[in-house]
Parts: structure tokens; C-alpha cells; sequence
């Protein structure tokens, strides 16, 4: 799988190459009509820089994409500037104070439309930069006004197409080979991780069995990277086969083929994971038939069609269940379960989503305006960031004041980010950028004329540190373009001087895109992190909470405990982010960092937890007719209670400000030992939260409820495959519950120790 990371990452990178070089070749030795008419070459290369190395991994219909959004950017920017031109006047626009303020507000104008893409954004907030500063640099006496626009779009025309013509060029990168390529990763990944679950139950002692599980986790890391790619790819199809969107219903069922694929993966993982002893009293032959069905249908293009006589036919003896076993029956239900048609474990979600549709619907006034708002904040940073640096930049440099401006232009993102970071990547990109153009220029002194060559492996360079966890996607883009301008371009002056003058505008845009950011954005990622693990904890008692509900009332719909898991999920997923970026923070005195170990620990758990919620939700549909529930539910209800005393003394314990109140606020929460109401057993144990002891509880008499379903006589063989099917889906709900017990517990441990 890495070696075909490498190729794919050399292939883009050969590509990107090209595209330089076809943009190189035309601005340096092209027919002079269109020299002249493309007479900002700088800004070629800019677009054919952020059109690859802004995705990932870009296809000819991504590419397409690009280039409708270029047209769209060119066409916002030439009406902006023919209006302002009519209005102000080219005059008054060469002025140093009024042309930051014309740049601020066409900046605003692009910035605030919701429906246009980042790169449209970027790439008009670039050409307002070089219009508005080129008036300045001619004192507003340029001697074709209108031309100006003309020659700035055909600048940027060039960029597109020599990217479009790399992408199909010597054969199409397209996004249906890419998924193809995908699905055959993914499968060959899941196969290795099948061989893996072998070797781990038939691992000889607890030691081996979990380095082989670490091992099936690494891997289903890479198989989550890989599903991600096949849904990007997925997406793009409808750019590169307008027809494709006819056939969205069998591209769909293969999505959902895969995405279920991998939540039984998980599920069985999970299952061994929560093994304590090992090896399992199974011989291989018989482990090799026990995944015959997922290798069969992970194998097939289609579900396996296997027969009902061929269903393994395996019930636990009462004598035989007992906690420790729950594991093995949760590993067989999943087996069981490739046995049927996949693709439709997850559906009800998406009938859930449509139910909601309704809700949405109500609150679509009041979304309407925090969206606005939220468009009127990220045009308003914009505008600030790219008026001061425009503003900063002329004032250092009129004549190259373009690059602090256009600094800011490819730096800004409507989302948060990691500022300092970014801005480090970038400028650390710039600098070694500027550095190897300078040197090749010293080496190619007497051959000015292939200059241009030494441009291909750094372009190649410049790809690999774009996927590296240093420089990332800033770096890798600042890092080309500065070699670009040194070696890509003539009739600028001495490279020296230029480089430096660069790296200077390049700073002055940086701290303007630092203060617009801080300015707007002001919390820290560590403190948004936090404060989103308050909500993650609310979103699991809320879980916790459906559960009960589900097994005190019969026949209850699941619709709520499945609202509950997406709410947890999207919970977790911002906290994933922010706890990213947060990790990536530099750190600051006086204030407390975060703790990346707790945290990379709750986000695993809280991971888990939604899985498990939805194996839950599975096993209660599997399940038909009413069990006597009255035994555990007591036990689960006394975990939610114990949980949600937990969690709301832990958020109340962090809301203080002082250790004065701190530990009077202890007091208040947790009874007082000598007032003598923390000797009683109940209040005890829920003041001290959830343990694992709940837990073991609640197997045992989950497995007492199992035994009794297991020891009923069956009349007929009919009846018997529904005793076993019915058994094997209880075991399995037990383990479930269980394990998200535990799970629950490990989350809180983590967290008051952190707190």
C-alpha cells in the first residue's frame, strides 16, 4: 500500500511538472501575440500551483472543475474592476491609500457569496491584488485600462489550460480508475486484515494476539484513509460523465457496499479486541470456514449468494455463556451478517435523515441568518487581511508591493485553521523556495536560457512535502511558487534582490493574515477543544439515556437512539478537528496546553461508542418479540444515573474560576464524608461515577437473561433456527452494551484525570 502511495504521489508530481513546464515553455519562448497578451506570467504559474497542489489528489473532472471556477473568478473580478474604473476612476486608483481600500472591498464583494468554491475566492482575491497594485505601480496612468483585466484573465487562462492539458496528457488521470484503483486497495486491505483476525485467534499467548490486533488497527487506519478517497472520487464523476448522474443509484449501493464493509470490520476488531484469553478453542480449518462468507463477499464485485442450508449453525450451550464468551458471539454475529445484503445495515439512517427534514425545515430562518453571519465574518476577514497587506506592501515596495497581497490571497480559508502554523509553513516554504531558485540561478548563470529546467524535480519536491505532516499543503505551495517566480520568469532584475524583496512582502502578508485571523477568531483550538469535549460527554449521556429508554419500553422506535448516535458522531468529528489543529499549536507561557495522550484515548472511545450504538440499534431490529428486559434494565438505568452525576459534576468542577470556590463548589457536589451522607452505598458509588464494576454487573446479568432464552425447548428444527438466530443476536446485543459500558468508563477516566 505505500509503494502505491509513492506512485500515485510520483505520478502527480510528474504531472504538476508538466503543467509548469507547458506554462513556462509559452511565457519564455511562445509566439509574441500571446506574450503579449498573458504579461503577468506570475500569475500563470499561481494558478497552476493552487489548480494541483490545493487538492489532494486531483483528476481531469476535479481539473475540469477548476477551470469553470477560474472562468467564474475572472468574470467577478472584471466587473468589479470595469465598475470601479467607471466610478473612481484609474486616477484616483493609483493613489497608495485609495487602492488598499478599493482592494478591502472588491475583497468583500468576492468573499461573501456563499455558492462560489475556495479556489474561485482565491483566485479573484489574487487578480484584484495585481489589478489595483498595478495601477499604483503606473500611478493610475496605465496606458490601456481596459485592457488590464484582459491580460490579467489571459494570464490565468494559460494556467488552466496547461494544468488541463497535464492532467490528460500522455493518458487521462480520471476519477473512475481512481475509485477502481480504490476499491481494489481497500479489498486487498481488508483480505490482509481477515488473515490478521486468524492470526490473532490463534495466537498462542495474550501478548501475540494484541501485537497482531495493533497491527489490524494500523490497517484499518490506511482502509479509512482509502474509503475517504473513494468518496471524494465518487463525487467527481459527475464532471468527467455528465451521464453518471443516471446511474447514481448503483454508484451509491457500491458506496454503501464498502462503508458497511468496514463498519463489520470494525465490529469484529472490536470483538477481539475485548478478548481476554487467547487462542480460542477453534482449530483453523475451522476459523477458515468461519470467514468464508466476508472473505467471499469482500472478494465479489456482487453479495455472495450463499446458500440458507450453508448459515453456520452454532448456539452456545447454557453451560458454556458466561461474560468472557460475549466477545466470540459479537465475532460471529458479524460473520453472519455478510451473509445477507450488506449495503442495507445503515439505510435507517438515512431514513432518519429524511424524518428530520421536517425540523430542518422549521429552523431554516434561523440558519439562514447564522449563515449569513458567518459569510459576513469570513468577507469581513478578508477584507481586513487583504487591505493591510496591500496597504503594508506598497508602502515597503511600491514596485513589488503585488506579493504581500497575493501572500494573503492563497492563504485564506473560510473555516478555522491553524494560523501559526500555516504562516510558518508558508514562510518556511518561501524561504527555501527563494533559496534553491537563487542557487540554480548561480549554477545557470552563463545558461540563462534553461534556466527553467532545474524547475521540474523541485516541482516534484514540492508535491511530496504538500502530503508531508511539516510543511503540509501551505508549504508546499509557497515553497514552488517561490521557485517559480525566480526561475520561471525574465526581466525582473537581479534574482538576489528579488528574493529578498519577496521574502519581505511575503512576511509583511503574513502578519496581516495572522492579526485578520486573531482578530476574528480569536479562541484557541486547545479551548475550543475542551469546551466541544463538554458537548461530547452530553451527546453520551444523551446515548446512554435513548438506550434505557429502548429497553424499558417495548416495541419503542430506534429512530431516537439513532438521532442521538449522529449528534454524538458530529460531536466527535469536531473534536477530532479542533483537537488536530490544537496539537499543532505552539506553545504559549501561562496558558495550559492540551493533553495530546488523554485525548487521542477519548477520541478512540467516544469512536467506539458510536460504532457500538449502532451495532445496538442493529441488534434491536434483528430482534422480534418482546424478552423479559426488567433484570439489566436497573443495571443500565444506575449506570446512566451514576454517568450523568458524573459528567455534570465534572462540568460544573471546570467552570470554576478560583481553587477557593473549586473546592467549595467539591463540597456542594460531592456530599460532605463527615456530614455522613457518603457512607450509603448508592449515593457513594454514583458520587464516585461510573466503574468498571457496573459494567461486569450488567454482563452477568445480561448473561443470566441468555441462559434463560437458551435453555427453552425447542418443538421443531424451525423453531431451533430461530432459537439460534435469536441467541446468537442477544450475545451479541449483550457484548455491545457492555462494551459501551466500558467504553463510557474509560472516556471518564481519561477526562478526570485530564480535569
Amino acid at each position: 500500500m505505500r509503494d502505491t502511495t509513492c506512485l500515485e504521489r510520483l505520478s502527480l508530481a510528474l504531472r504538476t511538472a508538466l503543467a509548469c513546464l507547458i506554462v513556462s515553455l509559452t511565457t519564455l519562448y511562445g509566439p509574441k501575440p500571446l506574450k503579449n497578451l498573458a504579461t503577468f506570467p506570475a500569475f500563470s504559474y499561481l494558478t497552476t500551483i493552487l489548480i494541483w497542489l490545493s487538492d489532494a489528489e486531483p483528476t481531469y473532472g476535479e481539473v475540469l472543475k477548476c477551470c469553470v471556477d477560474v472562468s467564474y473568478a475572472t468574470f467577478q473580478t472584471s466587473a468589479i474592476v470595469l465598475v470601479s474604473v467607471l466610478v473612481v476612476g484609474p486616477a484616483s486608483l493609483g493613489i497608495s491609500l485609495v487602492a488598499p481600500v478599493a482592494v478591502a472591498v472588491a475583497s468583500f464583494i468576492v468573499a461573501f457569496p456563499a455558492s462560489t468554491s475556495l479556489l474561485t475566492k482565491r483566485i479573484a482575491f489574487g487578480q484584484i491584488v495585481v489589478v489595483y497594485v498595478t495601477f499604483v505601480v503606473f500611478n493610475g496612468e496605465v496606458a490601456h485600462v481596459f485592457m488590464l483585466p484582459v491580460h490579467v484573465a489571459a494570464s490565468t487562462a494559460l494556467g488552466a489550460i496547461a494544468s488541463l492539458l497535464a492532467v490528460l496528457l500522455p493518458f487521462p488521470r480520471l476519477a473512475h480508475s481512481q475509485m477502481t484503483k480504490g476499491c481494489k486497495l481497500y479489498a486487498e486491505n481488508a483480505l490482509e486484515r481477515l488473515n490478521l483476525f486468524v492470526e490473532v485467534m490463534m495466537a498462542r499467548d495474550n501478548t501475540t494476539a494484541q501485537v497482531l490486533i495493533t497491527k489490524a488497527a494500523s490497517l484499518s487506519a490506511a482502509a479509512r484513509h482509502t474509503l475517504k478517497s473513494i468518496k471524494i472520487h465518487h463525487e467527481r464523476l459527475a464532471w468527467e460523465r455528465p451521464d453518471t448522474r443516471f446511474l447514481r443509484k448503483k454508484q451509491k449501493h457500491q458506496g454503501e457496499k464498502l462503508q458497511a464493509t468496514e463498519f463489520l470490520m470494525r465490529g469484529m476488531e472490536i470483538a477481539l479486541g475485548s478478548r481476554s484469553s487467547f487462542p480460542l478453542d477453534m482449530s483453523r480449518d475451522e476459523l477458515t470456514h468461519l470467514l468464508e462468507a466476508p472473505r467471499a463477499h469482500i472478494a465479489s464485485e456482487s453479495a455472495p449468494t450463499l446458500k440458507p442450508e450453508d448459515k453456520l449453525k452454532w448456539c452456545p450451550e447454557p453451560d458454556s455463556l458466561s461474560p468472557a464468551a460475549l466477545p466470540v458471539c459479537f465475532f460471529k454475529y458479524c460473520v453472519e451478517l455478510f451473509r445477507g445484503d450488506v449495503s442495507s445495515l445503515r439505510q435507517d439512517s438515512t431514513r432518519v435523515e429524511q424524518e428530520r427534514l421536517s425540523t430542518t425545515k422549521r429552523v431554516l430562518e434561523f440558519l439562514s441568518v447564522w449563515m449569513a453571519k458567518e459569510r459576513f465574518v469570513f468577507a469581513f476577514k478578508c477584507s481586513i487581511s487583504l487591505g493591510l497587506a496591500v496597504l503594508f506592501g506598497i508602502l515597503n515596495n511600491k514596485k513589488n508591493g503585488y506579493w504581500s497581497g497575493l501572500t494573503v490571497a492563497i492563504s485564506l480559508v473560510s473555516g478555522r485553521q491553524a494560523t501559526l502554523t500555516v504562516a510558518n509553513s508558508r514562510l518556511q516554504g518561501t524561504a527555501m523556495g527563494s533559496v534553491y531558485g537563487l542557487l540554480c540561478c548561480a549554477v545557470f548563470q552563463r545558461l540563462e536560457e534553461f534556466r527553467f529546467l532545474p524547475l521540474l524535480p523541485w516541482i516534484a519536491i514540492t508535491v511530496f512535502m504538500r502530503h508531508s505532516k511539516v510543511y503540509g499543503q501551505p508549504g508546499g505551495v509557497t515553497a514552488s511558487i517561490a521557485a517559480l517566480l525566480i526561475l520561471g520568469r525574465r526581466n525582473y532584475g537581479a534574482p538576489t534582490d528579488f528574493a529578498i524583496t519577496r521574502i519581505v512582502e511575503a512576511s509583511i502578508g503574513l502578519l496581516c493574515f495572522v492579526f485578520g485571523e486573531v482578530l476574528v477568531t480569536p479562541a484557541r483550538a486547545s479551548s475550543l477543544a475542551r469546551a466541544e469535549l463538554s458537548h461530547c460527554l452530553d451527546a453520551l449521556v444523551d446515548c446512554v439515556g435513548s438506550l434505557v429508554l429502548c429497553s424499558e419500553q417495548k416495541n419503542m422506535p430506534l429512530s431516537d437512539l439513532r438521532r442521538k448516535q449522529e449528534k454524538l458522531s458530529s460531536h466527535v468529528e469536531a473534536l477530532e478537528r479542533l483537537t488536530s489543529e490544537a496539537l499543532t499549536e505552539p506553545n504559549i507561557p501561562f496558558l495550559k496546553p492540551l493533553n495530546a495522550v488523554s485525548y487521542k484515548k477519548v477520541l478512540v472511545s467516544f469512536s467506539k461508542v458510536s460504532d457500538l450504538c449502532l451495532y445496538v440499534c442493529d441488534g434491536l431490529t434483528n430482534l422480534s418479540g418482546a424478552y423479559p428486559w426488567e433484570n439489566i434494565t436497573h443495571d443500565l438505568k444506575f449506570f446512566q444515573e451514576k454517568l450523568h452525576s458524573s459528567v455534570k459534576c465534572l462540568e460544573e468542577i471546570t467552570s470554576t474560576k478560583t481553587q477557593a470556590r473549586l473546592q467549595k463548589q467539591k463540597r456542594k457536589i460531592c456530599h460532605d464524608v463527615e456530614a455522613g451522607t457518603a457512607s450509603n452505598d448508592n449515593n457513594s458509588n454514583m458520587e464516585l461515577g461510573p466503574s468498571q464494576d457496573d459494567a461486569e454487573r450488567f454482563s452477568v446479568s445480561f448473561v443470566k437473561l441468555l441462559k434463560e432464552e437458551t435453555e427453552k425447548t425447542s418443538v421443531n428444527t424451525a423453531e431451533e433456527v430461530v432459537k439460534n438466530e435469536t441467541t446468537l443476536c442477544l450475545s451479541s446485543l449483550g457484548f455491545c452494551i457492555s462494551r459501551l459500558m466500558q467504553e463510557t468508563i474509560c472516556i471518564m477516566t481519561e477526562v478526570t484525570h485530564t480535569t
